[in-house]
């Protein structure tokens, strides 16, 4: 039997929607992590990851989807209290969706409220563990912490993911140098 092409998979994935919610239990992410991992195509690999955050932040909850698009106005209008809270009322009504977890531990993280973003990356990676945007944040926030070697390992999970991270080589490498003077 021949294998399915990654273009088919991308294909088949995006024009046949499953029934439920979307989010991190969509089978539709299946080929498009496939993708990620194995297809050198810098098209392919810029659709599948923008159909990956399609997928993450639809809810398959219409009052959830409308308090997500409210509050990533706010977020691009620099009111980042304002859309934390409305985050927060995301997981308060959807708890077991990754993306309002991930949303608003962005939103803390620009805050510069780390203790949070953290608590909050660790939720959204409990319920979706591919979350390649949580892993970065969480990478960012432990290097920074000056927490180089579980930065270092979150920055390779990444690659794992997401192999075409283009900058997680570059962090590796510089929180490894920060390291090593740390230790001279």
């Amino acid at each position: 039997m021949k294998p399915i092409n990654i273009l088919t998979m991308l294909a088949l994935a995006l024009c046949f929607p499953t029934l439920g919610s979307s989010d991190q239990t969509d089978q539709r992410l299946v080929p498009l992590f496939e993708a990620l991992q194995s297809s050198r195509d810098q098209k392919v690999l810029q659709e599948a990851e923008a159909a990956i955050w399609d997928l993450w932040f639809d809810s398959g909850a219409a009052e959830v989807d409308e308090l997500m698009q409210q509050a990533a106005v706010l977020v691009r209008g620099g009111e980042l209290a304002a859309a934390e809270v409305i985050y927060s009322e995301v997981i308060t009504t959807l708890p077991g969706f990754s993306e309002g977890w991930n949303r608003r531990a962005t939103v803390r993280f620009y805050r510069r409220d780390f203790e949070g973003s953290l608590a909050d990356i660790e939720q959204t990676l409990r319920l979706e563990p591919r979350h390649f945007g949580a892993i970065w944040g969480l990478g960012m926030i432990l290097g920074s912490r000056r927490d180089f070697q579980r930065a270092i390992r979150a920055f390779e999970r990444l690659l794992e993911i997401k192999p075409n991270a283009a900058d997680a080589p570059r962090r590796i490498e510089l929180l490894k140098q920060e390291m090593a003077r740390e230790t001279v």
